[in-house]
């Protein structure tokens, strides 16, 4: 008798998606679908970009979800599924997302075949389908993905120039009244505090960056991919320099930061030689 409300509740949920599945249509390639807002606009076309958070259910299970990986929207581009190769199975992200719009939150429906069944744990084998939450965010067309490119490309210049000038600025000894050197060894060139709120230890903060070794030469940035670095802060997620320097600004700072090789990437450098061993580095800053 004890198992009869267990059971009864997975009737009900069972019920409740039968029913919910009933509401929905089917895709172009055999996938049921549910769109739960039906806003109004374009659908994406081949070629755009989309950004989406997604969550794939078996069951009640959660076997991964954008959420837990990034606070921020994935992004995707769209494929012309008609030029995919004969017999492949097409996705059932793009077929869905291919009838929605954004700001639509889809449930999209695939029945679990015995190659997807062949990877479930034995606990979901009787499972009949895999349950996709998405919500799509943000669709950004191949004309207005060049325009930010350009954009990007034009404030990448700007960095890159002001970049060039601090670092020869510092290894020339003439920056050094305006520099503040912390107890780590850290150096920090603060051109802007930042009017925003002060940042704390465990927030979720997006900067843009500019990587340069001290002869000039840089080594990576944020700023022609036109897309910010997002990481939990002073949570040993980034390179010690970087994470201390960042802490020293509010939202809207921007710095100049000197790393000793002992707060970059040590005694033996990165693994692919882009960065030798003993490298003092600078890292241009901004903080969103």
């Amino acid at each position: 008798m004890r198992f009869l409300p267990f059971l009864a509740l997975s009737g009900l949920l069972f019920a409740a998606s039968c029913d919910e599945m009933s509401k929905g249509v089917e895709t172009q390639h055999g996938y049921r679908l549910v769109n739960h807002t039906k806003n109004q606009g374009e659908t994406p076309k081949p070629g755009d970009l989309v950004r989406v958070h997604v969550t794939t259910f078996v069951g009640d299970s959660i076997m991964q979800s954008t959420r837990e990986q990034s606070p921020e929207p994935r992004e995707l581009m769209m494929p012309d599924l008609s030029q995919m190769e004969a017999g492949r199975r097409v996705p059932p992200l793009y077929d869905g997302l291919y009838m929605a719009v954004k700001g639509d939150s889809l449930t999209i429906y695939q029945k679990v075949d015995s190659l997807i069944e062949k990877n479930l744990p034995a606990s979901l084998k009787k499972e009949k389908f895999v349950r996709y939450e998405v919500v799509l965010v943000d669709v950004v067309s191949k004309e207005a993905q060049q325009k930010e490119q350009e954009v990007a490309m034009a404030r990448f210049a700007e960095v890159e120039t002001k970049a060039n000038e601090t670092i020869k600025a510092y290894t020339s000894g003439g920056l050094t009244d305006q520099l503040v050197t912390l107890p780590s060894g850290l150096k920090v060139l603060t051109i802007e505090k930042g009017n925003g709120a002060a940042l704390k230890t465990g927030e979720q903060v997006k900067t843009h960056y500019y990587g340069a070794l001290t002869s000039g030469k840089m080594f990576d940035n944020s700023f022609q991919r036109g897309e910010a670095l997002s990481f939990l802060l002073g949570m040993g997620q980034m390179i010690p320099g970087y994470d201390e320097g960042t802490q020293q600004l509010n939202h809207g700072g921007k710095a100049f930061f000197f790393l000793p090789y002992q707060l970059g990437y040590g005694e033996q450098g990165t693994p692919d030689g882009t960065i030798p061993g003993k490298a003092e580095l600078v890292f241009y800053v901004e903080v969103l």
